[in-house]
């Protein structure tokens, strides 16, 4: 982002210089009764537009989505805190490596059943006031963690912080305000914060062992009360804080700045807009009852099938460096706890550099594709050097490896999903069918991979071959997905309208 000022147009007296000097107004064909004009903006003002939105929106996802992976993965670094005292959440609750694994996959059993409601349900409310009920409500369940001393108890939180963090990932929200080839760069550094917090959680969890047993708490306690009270704080601000949709954020943007919003986005997401703002006439069974049809259309696309597929593996390799890290660093050489937790922070710290190098030129580029294959490939080159190398150096980078091309096929992957459709509620639908899929990923590594499999460790060289074969499979189903997006936009250009929405501008490939 533009380190200017982010202030936006304000005055009547810059309005009045927008509206004579900047904006020329050019009359078309237009099917909405409201509006017969599209304005081409002076690019000076359109970028300031831009700073304004990157300063507001960005920077908020990215506190939030940071605190977000900072809740759902603290219990990685619970098992692993203060365990040369017996102090650590698995000797604290009596829990077994399966209960351990059983408690991890409930999370994503909730998070794959309440993703698409979720996400219909911010697509037809004010989805700031949403992802501000998002955070308030798993912030409380994780200040509970805190209470753990049972199994059941460990079930319970973990299946409530599924259920109540589902819907949170911005795609959505981000097609909102931004132009297709403008939204991998955005998710891609709000989705920083996920190796941001693993870095950070690395380091924080290092520091919280320290006061270990202060005020009769595990250090682990502490973790869990620490980031839940935090998150909270941030959950209530959102309120405040989060602009809602463009034509609904008037204490945000000026009316000349929403009509420059929504002009800059695309046709297909400017029919979104209107039918979004026709909502408030329709009944709420009709709502629904469109609903349900667009996710049946969504669930026969063959397209979205390609895409959870595509997202499904690198969620996978995420997942097993989300809550397995600590513990392969753990078993590549013999380290404490303080150690474990402070050498997990290079990976972290090296794969969020890639989302953000990464997503920048798939923007630039006008590429998803390309990108997506090289990332695949270099994340199975690391797993491949973790796996069948001896010396803890090597392995030490062959992890580095793996973060590096795990990391950006992520936020590129659901930002390809996102501007391939044509209006909210297929965004919606789409991204919430591939998030719920992609979720089985990380069920399948919780249950079955690393700890899930005793017989595969010390050295995880099954469950890192698994996720690394997954990795190619993906590379595999971008290809599919680029040679056959190519041939709509082919269509496309000989004035064909293709796909359910009528959709007549192209595909980003």
């Amino acid at each position: 982002m533009d380190n200017h000022s982010s202030s936006g147009i304000t005055s009547h007296t810059k309005l009045d210089v927008i509206k004579s000097d900047t904006i020329r107004q050019r009359t078309i064909p237009s099917h909405r009764s409201d509006q017969s004009t599209i304005l081409s903006l002076d690019p000076n003002i359109e970028r300031r537009l831009l700073r304004k939105l990157d300063w507001r929106i960005v920077p908020w996802i990215f506190i939030l989505y940071f605190l977000s992976v900072e809740d759902r993965v603290n219990v990685g670094f619970s098992f692993t805190m203060n365990k040369q005292q017996g102090h650590d959440l698995a000797t604290a609750a009596h829990l077994t490596a399966r209960e351990n694994n059983i408690g991890l996959g409930l999370f994503y059993v909730a998070y794959i059943f309440f993703e698409v409601p979720s996400n219909l349900i911010m697509a037809n409310v004010n989805p700031a006031y949403w992802i501000a009920r998002i955070m308030i409500t798993w912030s409380i369940v994780t200040c509970c963690m805190a209470a753990i001393s049972q199994a059941w108890h460990f079930y319970l939180l973990r299946f409530l912080l599924g259920v109540f963090e589902a819907g949170f990932w911005p795609a959505y929200y981000t097609t909102l305000w931004y132009r297709p080839e403008e939204i991998s760069s955005r998710i891609g550094i709000m989705y920083l914060a996920g190796p941001a917090s693993g870095a950070f959680g690395g380091l924080i969890s290092a520091g919280i062992q320290l006061i270990d047993m202060r005020g009769n708490l595990y250090g682990w306690q502490w973790l869990f009360l620490i980031s839940g009270l935090l998150s909270l704080v941030f959950g209530f601000a959102t309120l405040f804080v989060l602009p809602s949709k463009p034509d609904q954020s008037k204490g945000f943007l000026t009316e000349e700045e929403t009509r420059m919003v929504q002009q800059r986005i695309d046709k297909g997401h400017q029919d979104m807009l209107e039918n979004d703002n026709n909502n408030g006439k329709t009944s709420k069974k009709t709502v629904v009852m469109r609903d349900l049809r667009n996710l049946r259309t969504q669930l026969m696309d063959y397209k979205v099938w390609l895409f959870c597929v595509l997202y499904f593996t690198p969620v996978m390799a995420a997942t097993s460096l989300g809550y397995f890290l600590p513990k392969i660093v753990q078993q590549i050489g013999t380290y404490d706890s303080i150690q474990v937790s402070l050498m997990s922070i290079p990976p972290y710290v090296f794969g969020g550099l890639m989302v953000l190098i990464v997503t920048r030129l798939s923007d630039r580029c006008k590429d998803r594709g390309w990108f997506i294959i090289g990332m695949c490939l270099t994340s199975f080159t690391g797993f491949v050097i973790l796996s069948f190398t001896k010396s803890v150096g090597t392995r030490y980078f062959g992890l580095m490896v793996v973060a590096g091309g795990t990391y950006p096929t992520v936020p590129l992957s659901m930002a390809w999903t996102a501007n391939s459709k044509e209006d909210a509620v297929a965004v919606a639908s789409a991204t919430g069918i591939v998030s719920s899929v992609a979720n089985v990923g990380a069920l399948i590594c919780t249950f079955a991979l690393y700890s899930g499999w005793e017989a595969d460790a010390p050295n995880y060289m099954g469950s890192n071959m698994v996720v690394g074969g997954a990795m190619l499979l993906a590379a595999v189903c971008a290809v599919v997905l680029k040679f056959r997006l190519k041939q709509l936009n082919k269509m496309i250009d000989t004035g064909t309208k293709v796909g359910n929405g009528g959709r007549d501008y192209r595909y980003l490939l």
